[in-house]
């Protein structure tokens, strides 16, 4: 059950078993609730004292109770159960008792009855991983001009989080040098001319000790030796996707004077479009019969009959897949007639003959033969919508048009004054910034986005990218809502759909603090730097197997494989069938074992380790916080560590240090939330190795309890706990995940999203495209504020 909802049932009842009033007939919080906690509450959960971790003294109207509504469902449940007060302490009269809950759930009543609230609408802008992939998919240029950049704080475990990505002096700085490096690069100040390929016919096939070396060789397909006889050829290497041109530099001779025609062609044993074999046969040469697929280019008349004459042929190369050779072949001569000679001097291809980087052929947009005005316009208006993803006002490319025609009219050539107006679109901030302007500013209600802005929260919640050129048409057309299913689909499949790994599930986990880890070498003899890239790509490539194949959510916590390399394959003491090759990965069963899912996976166990011993706090406080969304209060400022040799107190093995530690009260209660969780991962050391002693040589002992009395031995025990908490595991994923996409915190207007999306997620229907379209069609992912709709900051009345 979704806790909000978990937390309206169990408010739902007063004490005496009465129904708790709702909504209008409820008192106002702030004068029963706010007396009730004067009277019985503020003395133990106040500013001198936090019983509990729990303060209460601050608590004077709705908006204080909504936002924590987590912290709400125990207190409700301690004064409905009579066990707060304190029997100790005063007890309120039964009508007090039951004013005081009724005042709580008219608030969360009167929230759940109200408008659909998005929720506050945070501006953002890119973060370094967005940055340099829109960079990528924008303009195809191959680097990474925000590695540059100054690192992007972290907030709410995230770093796309509007809040706290804060622009600096110096970052300006890099996003203007960024810019102009990457037109420059887009449009180079000297562009390469297409490259030539020349060979001397004397160094052409067919070939052998014999063939004649004059400057122009003869060739009469008469011969019956392939040197003398050809047709003439040499290798070439053009790629399928570029226009070549070949070339052919040679005269003729024929003994009846009759005239010589040769053709032009290329060869290759899997040639796309090969021409009839009919019209091969037309043309001369042993050769010839080596060649199964030829395609004729040109068929064309050689009219010199000397070398001073000698003329050049040239036919045009389209984008053809399989070329393997250039080849010039005499055409048969009529019935009767002798064969011609071919001198040819040489065989040439160039190309590709658009030799422009693939970002220059990305921004380079325009129809040839159009004034320069006209181009210039026809580019912008095709960059700049894909650049701030969105249509281009008119007034906007006028600008940047204006800004190109002042640079050449200073001397500058057209291509300069382009690259400034390029630079001017990057450096602003509709590329740095995700802006999302209300396009009913006077709408009181809440109302959708705009189909622009919602092709870009897609693109950049699935590839940490900009949208592509269909999700960009779908919106134009008015049609990317009425297709949202079948693109969430097709992003998924996208190979840029790896960013959803990257950059969300990596940070869920925490494993990117990896990268710093480092273990001590004596006490795990395995450990080597270079293992910390190994476990963190186990977990990349595992997740993107769920993700890519549509896995429940619940594999996450317990699957029968994993991926691994010869470095991961040791620790685990797992060898494939044949083995490990060089550095190759391998997707391995687990099936029998009691390793499965991220709880045992090498990176989940040596991030939440210390570097000479594991540590059932840090495992237990991981999983709180990562796996059940519970996470503990931090501890007290003046407690020490365990392994201070200063705590004389504190002695034996390590657990039986921990239990000490333990017994002190203000450690007690968070220590009981996270230690069960811990030690039931004992059985696994600092760097995820399976052991029976830890590393004092003592017996592990594998076992916990947890405050609801569940008892813990070993990680089987702790899978099926979780798996068996299903409900709390998909809210902290969904809680994660709708932070994520919204680049923001969670609050309490929030709430009615995440409920709607975990109740979407039963058995059966828990796989990540569920996941991912229930929070692609959430409120706050949809919708965005009315003017009339304004968040709670004062009390209720």
């Amino acid at each position: 059950m979704p806790r909000a909802s978990s937390l309206l049932v169990a408010i739902g009842l007063a004490s005496s078993g009465a129904a708790v009033s709702a909504g209008a007939d409820a008192p106002p919080f702030a004068q029963a609730g706010v007396a009730f906690l004067e009277k019985h509450c503020i003395e133990c959960h106040g500013a001198k004292k936090q019983k509990a971790d729990l303060a209460l003294h601050e608590v004077r109207d709705d908006l204080a109770v909504l936002r924590a509504s987590r912290r709400w469902k125990d207190v409700v449940e301690m004064v409905k159960s009579g066990e707060m007060p304190p029997e100790k302490q005063p007890q309120p009269g039964a009508a007090e008792r039951k004013a005081f809950l009724d005042s709580v759930v008219g608030v969360f009543a009167k929230a759940r009855a109200g408008k659909p609230d998005p929720g506050r609408l945070t501006q953002r802008r890119l973060n370094r991983t967005e940055y340099n992939n829109t960079v990528r998919d924008l303009l195809k240029v191959d680097f990474k001009p925000a590695d540059n950049f100054p690192s992007d704080e972290v907030g709410n475990g995230f770093d796309n989080i509007g809040d706290v990505l804060s622009v600096s002096p110096v970052l300006m700085e890099r996003y203007l040098d960024a810019a102009e490096r990457i037109a420059e690069q887009a449009i180079p100040p000297n562009p390469s001319k297409p490259a030539k390929r020349t060979q001397r016919a004397m160094y052409c096939e067919p070939s052998s000790p014999d063939t004649p070396r004059d400057p122009f060789r003869p060739l009469c397909a008469s011969a019956k030796e392939p040197i003398h006889s050809g047709p003439i050829n040499t290798s070439a290497k053009m790629p399928a996707d570029g226009e070549h041109l070949m070339r052919v530099r040679l005269y003729a001779k024929s003994p009846d004077n009759k005239p010589v025609r040769v053709a032009l062609m290329v060869v290759g044993e899997t040639l796309a479009n090969a021409s009839p074999e009919a019209e091969v046969a037309k043309l001369d040469g042993v050769q010839l019969k080596l060649w199964k697929k030829v395609r004729i280019l040109k068929v064309e008349e050689v009219t010199a009959r000397e070398e001073a004459k000698a003329q050049v042929l040239e036919a045009r190369v389209p984008p053809t897949a399989g070329i393997e050779r250039i080849v010039v072949a005499a055409l048969k001569p009529d019935p009767g007639a002798s064969a011609p000679t071919l001198f040819v001097e040489y065989l040439e291809y160039e190309g590709p003959l658009d030799a422009r980087s693939p970002s220059a052929k990305a921004l380079m947009v325009f129809t040839s033969g159009k004034p320069e005005r006209e181009q210039t316009r026809e580019l912008l208006s095709h960059f700049v919508p894909r650049a701030w993803r969105r249509p281009a006002e008119p007034d906007e490319i006028e600008r940047l048009g204006k800004l190109v025609e002042d640079a050449v009219g200073h001397g500058a050539t057209w291509e300069e004054g382009v690259r400034r107006a390029v630079t001017a679109v990057l450096a602003s901030p509709k590329f740095i910034f995700r802006l999302e302007p209300d396009d009913q500013p006077l709408n009181p209600e809440p109302h959708p986005i705009t189909e622009f802005q919602l092709a870009t929260r897609l693109s950049y919640l699935f590839w940490s990218s900009c949208p592509d050129d269909e999700l960009l048409q779908l919106a134009a057309a008015g049609k990317l809502r009425a297709n949202l299913d079948a693109q969430i689909r097709r992003m998924l499949k996208d190979p840029r759909s790896a960013a959803l790994v990257e950059s969300f599930v990596l940070q869920w986990l925490q494993i990117g603090r990896l990268a710093t880890h480092s273990a001590d070498e004596k006490t795990f003899q395995r450990w080597r730097p270079t293992l910390r890239a190994s476990m963190i790509e186990e977990t990349r490539r595992f997740c993107a197997e769920l993700l890519r194949e549509d896995r429940s959510i619940l594999d996450l916590l317990d699957a029968d494989f994993t991926w691994m390399d010869r470095r991961v394959g040791e620790i685990y003491k797992v060898t494939p069938p044949g083995g490990f090759k060089g550095d190759e990965w391998q997707r391995v069963s687990l099936a029998g074992t009691d390793r499965g899912g991220l709880l045992t996976q090498l990176s989940v166990l040596t991030v939440t380790s210390n570097p000479t011993r594991t540590s059932p706090v840090k495992r237990g406080k991981w999983v709180l916080e990562q796996i059940l969304g519970t996470p503990p209060p931090p501890p007290p400022a003046d407690i020490g560590s365990l392994d201070d040799s200063k705590r004389k107190e504190l002695t034996g093995t390590f657990r039986q240090k921990l239990e000490q530690h333990r017994a002190d009260p203000a450690c007690a209660n968070c220590h009981a939330k996270m230690d069960g969780f811990g030690f039931a991962l004992e059985n696994f050391d600092g760097i995820g190795q399976r052991r029976e002693k830890d590393e004092t040589g003592a017996p592990v002992d594998a076992s916990g309890e947890l405050p609801s009395g569940d008892k813990l031995n070993g990680v089987g025990d702790l899978k099926k706990l979780l798996k068996s908490r299903k409900a709390d595991f998909v809210r902290c994923l969904t809680e994660k995940l709708l932070t994520y996409a919204l680049g923001r915190g969670l609050d309490y207007y929030d709430e009615p999203a995440i409920e709607k999306i975990c109740a979407t997620l039963p058995e059966g229907n828990d796989t990540f495209s569920a996941l991912l379209t229930e929070v692609v069609k959430s409120t706050p992912f949809q919708l965005r504020r009315g003017t009339g709709q304004a968040e709670l900051k004062t009390a209720q009345k």
